[in-house]
């Protein structure tokens, strides 16, 4: 068969496959959606941290730099995802993505947040800083973020191309839905005075007091919060400009 018509025929049974559909309470593995049609309907929070300006990065400094920078950002988000109770479920050049379930999976997404600005700001910007000014560098790199988090109900499949024996994976899992949409969208909105961290009305309104204010004063976190168009949706959003150290 020509490899035209397979890529019609393999085109039209997945357009005309019914699906395997089943609720799920946690955040799925790869391996247990079937690849076929297996999919899981999931009531999940979606957190996107993403480093700003990585381009401008790489044209300004070494490679050597410019990946140990990405490593710092990627790999502390990723280890303080996890540490909230976050599953790691894609990375995107410089970006990663965090999906948290149950009762409290919007403050823990919240308390991660709070937790990757307290990377960034006391640990990440300060370390390069001395590293640079020791070495006589006179254009010191700092790292700016954004990280966007929604919450709602997400369908779950897996695409890609079946392995072949002894072949790594090629395929992995997919998020359908407005949370993991709008997420990714608001990780890349900057607005520095207003804080890097942005939030659904969604999220916001389930947060507990210590996810709303400082923490030795009754100060509000967030900024008031705007109407603000998300790509097709009209949304209700809170930003801040916070962070606290992991616990």
């Amino acid at each position: 068969m020509a490899f035209e018509d397979q890529m019609r025929d393999q085109a039209s049974e997945i357009l005309n496959e019914e699906w395997n559909l089943r609720d799920g309470q946690v955040v799925p593995k790869t391996n247990d959606v079937a690849h076929k049609n297996g999919a899981v309907k999931l009531e999940a929070t979606f957190l996107y941290a993403d480093l700003a300006g990585s381009t401008q990065l790489q044209k300004s400094y070494l490679d050597t730099f410019a990946a140990k920078a990405v490593r710092m950002y990627l790999g502390g988000a990723s280890s303080i995802i996890r540490n909230y109770g976050g599953s790691i479920k894609s990375f995107d050049g410089d970006r990663v993505m965090g999906v948290f379930v149950g009762g409290r999976m919007r403050n823990d997404a919240v308390r991660a947040a709070f937790a990757i600005h307290w990377l960034v700001q006391q640990v990440i910007n300060p370390l390069v800083k001395d590293r640079h000014e020791s070495n006589g560098t006179t254009n010191v790199w700092a790292a700016t973020h954004g990280i966007g988090i929604d919450v709602g109900e997400t369908f779950v499949a897996r695409a890609g191309v079946r392995n072949k024996p002894g072949e790594h994976s090629h395929n992995d899992l997919i998020f359908i839905g407005r949370a993991a949409n709008v997420a990714a969208k608001l990780s890349s909105y900057r607005d520095a005075a207003a804080g890097p961290i942005i939030i659904t009305d969604d999220v916001h309104k389930y947060l507990d007091e210590k996810q709303k204010k400082y923490m030795k004063s009754d100060t509000q976190v967030w900024s008031s919060p705007k109407t603000e168009s998300v790509g097709p949706h009209v949304l209700k959003l809170h930003r801040a400009n916070y962070w606290r150290s992991p616990s």
